[in-house]
């Protein structure tokens, strides 16, 4: 007489008749634990267009760096050239335009940064030529202009940064152009 066991294939292993083996169990809770960090990974970005973030920012500040660099301070023909009269004229803030600078791309100066580099209300923009971190300054008609417009960038928010090379006055300087 046989002794009856629980496995049908008679082998007497317990736990037989439950269908499941260990490979069984590794690979579902890999498909759950996958399906997990999916969700987590993927569920914020759901809701991303609905929160405010600098992607605009860094656009603008791009865009405006090569807005000055490439056409309104230098000629098109030689962009990153900067023309000192045309530079000095823009950051002088008279709300001239370009006043008595021949040659100069711009209609509007620094007195009205946000119209002069097509920026909204919203955007609030820097600009600055530096060397080694010094605000620069030229004084083709005699009298030194700083080259700096634009409210000073806040500690406390973030702010993103464009920086272009550039040649002023035949001397390699920084545009840095400040976004928030």
């Amino acid at each position: 007489m046989h002794a009856r066991t629980d496995n049908p294939n008679g082998n007497g292993a317990r736990g037989g008749a439950r269908g499941q083996t260990s490979v069984d169990f590794v690979v579902g809770m890999s498909v759950f634990l996958l399906t997990v960090v999916f969700v987590v990974a993927f569920l914020p970005g759901v809701f991303e267009p609905f929160t405010a973030n600098g992607e605009g920012d860094v656009l603008a500040a791009d865009r405006t760096a090569t807005l000055l660099a490439e056409q309104l301070l230098a000629d098109p023909s030689s962009p990153s050239v900067f023309d000192s009269a045309c530079t000095a004229e823009f950051f002088d803030a008279a709300g001239d335009g370009a006043g008595g600078a021949a040659g100069c791309q711009f209609t509007t100066d620094a007195a009205d940064l946000d119209a002069a580099l097509g920026v909204g209300p919203a955007v609030a923009v820097n600009v600055t030529v530096e060397e080694n971190g010094t605000v620069q300054s030229v004084s083709p008609g005699g009298t030194p202009v700083s080259l700096d417009a634009g409210p000073t960038p806040p500690e406390s928010e973030s702010v993103v940064v464009s920086r272009r090379v550039v040649l002023l006055g035949g001397e390699q300087r920084d545009l840095y152009v400040r976004v928030w």
